[in-house]
């Protein structure tokens, strides 16, 4: 498992993708691959493409995984570790 300060996440993001909007996640339940892109084209927010799958939110997926809901494998998610020491689980990128 990957364990990070938000900081280091989102320079890790910029330094692979250049542009935010292409991060690409991997959905540790199902292995669906999804973009911020998919999540802002379809009118989503955003911030749900690297905690849910994106088929909560549409039918064609099968999967309504979340990593706010369920356990994964620890290997399949990052530690995030945000301002006041809080830490969150979201999925791997690309």
């Amino acid at each position: 498992m990957i364990r990070q300060t938000d900081e280091e996440w989102y320079m890790e993001m910029l330094d692979r993708y250049r542009n935010l909007k292409k991060v690409t996640f991997e959905c540790p339940k199902c292995g669906h691959l999804q973009s911020i892109e998919d999540f802002v084209t379809l009118g989503l927010d955003a911030t749900r493409a690297y905690k849910d799958c994106l088929g909560r939110y549409v039918d064609n997926l099968g999967c309504e995984f979340s990593v706010d809901d369920g356990n994964c494998a620890s290997e399949k998610v990052r530690i995030i570790t945000v301002k006041g020491g809080v830490e969150i689980k979201v999925f791997n990128f690309i």
